[in-house]
């Protein structure tokens, strides 16, 4: 039983260290609109959220890769030629956190853009991002698929890992 304690306090921890990275991410680009297109934030209604988001889970941790190569670039919220929002985001994690039900960086990737869910899973997506996805939202653990979680699917208080 402290086992398991132990690994959900290190899984809540994970997801809360992963989740706190993609909003400060979005926190700095929201920032650097602001700053660029000098309307103050009145004029951040215009820019959808998911121009925000990172494009990737590696991002987060290695943003000189493409497809940012260290630029996320955010259209001119109000339509014009060639403006565009240039953010150099800096590494907000070391490493994507692992889940240590699985013993590795395994992850279910939701989007922003609302399109189907992806799974990260040694440092890319497996099968490639969705074709039509925008900014990475939200993450959460992987199903039972393949028994990669091992049988742990169901937490202590009876919550499932997939919904933390």
């Amino acid at each position: 039983l402290m086992f398991i304690k132990s690994k959900e306090a290190e899984l809540e921890s994970n997801l809360a260290a992963i989740r706190q990275a993609i909003s400060l991410y979005k926190r700095d680009c929201r920032n650097v609109i602001v700053r660029q297109l000098q309307k103050g934030y009145s004029g951040l209604h215009k820019v959808p959220d998911s121009d925000l988001c990172p494009k990737s889970l590696m991002a987060l941790t290695r943003p000189d890769l493409p497809p940012l190569n260290g630029q996320h670039i955010i259209p001119d919220p109000d339509g014009g030629p060639g403006i565009t929002v240039s953010f150099y985001p800096k590494p907000y994690l070391n490493a994507i956190p692992v889940d240590p039900f699985v013993g590795a960086a395994v992850w279910t990737v939701y989007y922003a853009s609302g399109t189907n869910t992806a799974i990260f899973e040694g440092g890319a997506v497996t099968g490639g991002d969705p074709v039509d996805h925008v900014g990475v939202f939200d993450i959460s653990c992987v199903d039972n698929t393949g028994n990669r979680r091992r049988g742990f699917v169901q937490a202590i208080d009876g919550t499932y890992y997939t919904d933390w």
